[in-house]
Order: C-alpha cells, then structure tokens, then sequence
C-alpha cells in the first residue's frame, strides 16, 4: 500500500509495512534499552511461529484465514521521527473534575497528560512512558520503582505469550501507557485514559501497564474508539500488577467503528490479599479477539471478572477469560454477559484453572447469552482445569431469547414493542453496568440501547 495522507482526524500512514518491514519498523522507535532488546526478542519470535488456525482449540470458532495481514501499515504518528513536540504532564492545568488524571491518544501519538500535582508529589506517575522518563529523573525512587515494574511486568508477558498475534504487539509497541502508585497510596477519583484511532488498513499497538504497591488502591477507566470509517486494527494489551493487599478497579470500554478489528491479549497479576475488579465491554469493531489472564500468585488474591459483549449484522466477537488459581486460598468470580442479533456470532470461551498447589480455591465462572433473531449464534465454553481436590470450583452457562411473555406484559403497562424489546435487553447487562464507576454507567447504557434492534 502506498502513503496516504489524510485529514487531521484520520492520520498519515507511513507506508511501511507492519509485518514485511518489521524490523525496519523498530528502528524509528526510541525507548530505553531494554525496550529495544524486547521489541528485538519479540521479532524474533514472531518470524518463527506461524498465524493461530482453527486447529487450536482457542482459535476453533475464530478463523483468521481471510485476513491479510500483510497489507496493514503502520500510522507515522507512532514514529519517532514523526512524533510530535514531547508531551509532558501538566500540574497547571488541573484534570477534569472528580478524576485523578486523564491521558488523550489520538492515533498513537500523545496529544494530552494531566494529573494531579498532589498525587505526582505523592510518587504517583502517569502518562507515557517516554515523558516520564523525560520528567522522573532516574535517581527519584518513584521513577526507580516504576521503571523496574513496568519492565518486569513487559518482559514477563513477553515470555510467557503463546501465539504471533502477541508476539507481533510487543514487536511494535512504541511508547506504553502508564500508572504506577506506590506502597500505602490509596486514591479515590477515577485516572481517565481516552485512546482514538483512524485510517485505512493501519495496525497500531497500544499497550497499558497498571502497577500497584503494596496497600495502594486506583480506579482507571480505559476508553478506546476510532473514527467513523475505516479499517484500523488493534493488537492491544495490558498488564495489571496489584500488589500484596492493594486494590484496582478497572473498566475497559471498546467502541471502534464497524469496519475494525480488535486482537487483545490482557494479563493480571494479583498478589496476597489483593483484589482486581474488572470489566471489559465489547461494543464495537467488526472482529473481536480478546483473552484476559487473570492470575492470583499470593495467598488470599482475589478477582472479579465481568464483561459485556454485543455483536450485530456480520460482528464476530470471541472473548475468553482464564481465571489462575497459583496460590492457595484464592477467589475469583467471572461474569459475563453477551447478546447477539441480525447475523452476528458471539464466542464466549472461560478457564477455571487451578495449580496442584492452590489448596482452598473458591471459583465461580457464569455466561450468560441473550439471542435475537433466528440468524444471531452464540456459543458458550466453560471449563475447568483442577489440579487439586482441596476447593470450591463451579461454572454454568444460559443461552436463550427474549420471552414473548415479558414482552407482552410490558405491553400492558402501556410500553411499545420497541420500548420493551430496549427495558429487557438493557436489563440483561444492568447488574454489571451498575459495578462500573458511575462515569461510564450512562454511557454503556446508551451504547447497548443503540444496539439493540426495533423487532425481533
């Protein structure tokens, strides 16, 4: 594909190619050195593996076949040579009432970082990696530390990534997100992280790193959407490390417009006596890949795992969730609910496992699927992985329509067909948008309500 160059709000392609020229790729791209020995290592691995095929059992209902990946580029606001000015944190202008801190990415390139000076004199970073390398200096403790986890938690995903897709991010990833708040740091307000995409066969790879010290507490609601038109894909990740008793609650919103394909591979690392609550709704793009990895490594860890997926017309959206059970007296709980109308396909894959070591596990993982049209498929595949007698593991699956019934009775008290069909969707998903932070309630409402079809 040649170079094109497009409005403001689209984006300029660079016209080199995401996979044939790879590693020319990363020679655009700063960062510290282990950042480059990564990307380097990441390259490699990904020369020698092939794309996943329905011959894999996690790839079974999702055929990657059809696309050409060969084709995508990548935007030149990812470049080193093409970025713009540094963008730093601002402690003069204050984030938007009632947040911590809010990040703006428009097609790869920083374009805004506010955070609270408070916070930043409390050791908390966030923003960019390679602006906080700029404003840290490296001496500071908060830089020292945050370095050190962000790399840990990079270069341990990286070895234990099992297909091309995830070794091809971490080949491209330019310049990662980050929130790191240190040991006793606990903070109410919301950290705000707005990403937006354009352009025509582009591939971009953003990448999130959210640590915690011990005790520490954080909210951050990741929004990620793209313009109108255009096929840009994501192969997206993000690493969640909460440390031992620290507490993260975190939404992860995706809305990208209906010709995008989404590819995401998340991780979690809880530690003693840590809780993660997490949500991911699947709102958008045309083909959705995801995997989150939720692994409990200390005693007493605890996870929460909700997700709401909604495909329409030709959508395919294949979600999969493993809840890792590493140590003993952990609990996790997975609940995700999904619905499906015209000729979608949904595929909602969930993994209890649990180690030889992990005596007393409590785990519960429930799928929940609500068809609407006679085209619309659901599949749902719990299930469990036990090394161990010493616990409590169950899971359950429904997939079913609306009841003509319910309809009718709602018809009664004086609603429209339409009105009902809209009440009894959005109920489907109203105790999981009601474990949100209340600034996005509204807006994942609005959404399911727009996709919800007038009849059945």
């Amino acid at each position: 594909m040649s170079p094109a160059t497009r409005t403001m709000d689209e984006t300029t392609t660079s016209g080199m190619a995401a996979v044939e020229q790879l590693e020319e790729y990363q020679r655009t791209l700063s960062g510290p050195q282990w950042l480059v020995d990564l990307r380097a290592v990441a390259r490699a691995k990904f020369h020698a593996s092939e794309w996943p095929t329905t011959s894999e059992e996690e790839w079974r209902r999702t055929n990657l076949s059809p696309f050409e990946f060969d084709l995508y580029t990548v935007p030149s606001s990812c470049t080193e040579a093409d970025s713009p000015s540094p963008v730093v944190a601002s402690h003069e202008t204050p984030p938007p009432e009632g947040t911590a801190g809010r990040i703006d990415v428009v097609s790869g390139a920083v374009q805004n970082v506010r955070v609270r000076e408070d916070l930043r004199d409390a050791g908390v970073v966030f923003g960019d990696l390679a602006s906080c390398l700029r404003e840290f200096p490296q001496e500071e403790p908060a830089a020292s530390a945050m370095v050190g986890a962000v790399r840990s938690a990079m270069e341990r995903s990286l070895a234990i990534a099992d297909n091309r897709l995830e070794y091809w991010h971490f080949a491209m990833v330019a310049n990662p997100i980050v929130l790191y708040v240190p040991a006793g740091v606990r903070i109410d307000e919301t950290f705000e992280i707005a990403l937006a995409f354009s352009g025509e066969e582009v591939v971009y790879a953003p990448h999130l790193v959210v640590v915690l010290g011990k005790e520490a507490s954080a909210t951050v609601v990741r929004r990620v959407s793209s313009t109108e038109d255009g096929e840009v894909m994501l192969v997206d990740a993000s690493e969640l490390v909460v440390g031992d008793g620290a507490r993260l609650h975190y939404t992860d919103l995706m809305q990208m417009n209906e010709e995008a394909l989404v590819f995401r591979n998340d991780r979690g690392n809880v530690g003693r006596d840590g809780h993660v609550h997490r949500t991911e709704a699947a709102l958008g793009a045309d083909f959705v890949k995801t995997r989150y990895v939720s692994e409990l490594t200390g005693p007493g860890a605890d996870a929460v795992l909700n997700g709401l997926y909604f495909a329409r017309s030709e959508q395919h959206m294949d979600v999969r969730t493993v809840q890792q059970h590493r140590a003993d007296h952990t609990t996790s709980r997975a609940h995700y609910r999904g619905a499906v109308s015209e000729e979608g396909h949904t595929v909602y894959q969930g993994l209890i496992q649990v180690d030889a070591t992990a005596r007393g596990t409590d785990a519960y993982l429930t799928n929940k699927n609500l068809v609407l049209g006679e085209s619309a498929r659901a599949d749902s595949i719990p299930s469990l992985n036990i090394q161990t007698d010493d616990v409590r593991c169950s899971h359950g699956s429904t997939t079913g329509k609306i009841d003509p019934g319910q309809i009718f009775y709602l018809g009664t008290r004086g609603y429209s067909r339409a009105e009902a069909l809209r009440m009894l969707v959005e109920g489907h998903f109203e105790d999981l948008i009601r474990q949100t932070p209340e600034s996005i309630q509204e807006e994942l409402r609005a959404l399911i309500i727009a996709r919800t079809p007038a009849e059945l």
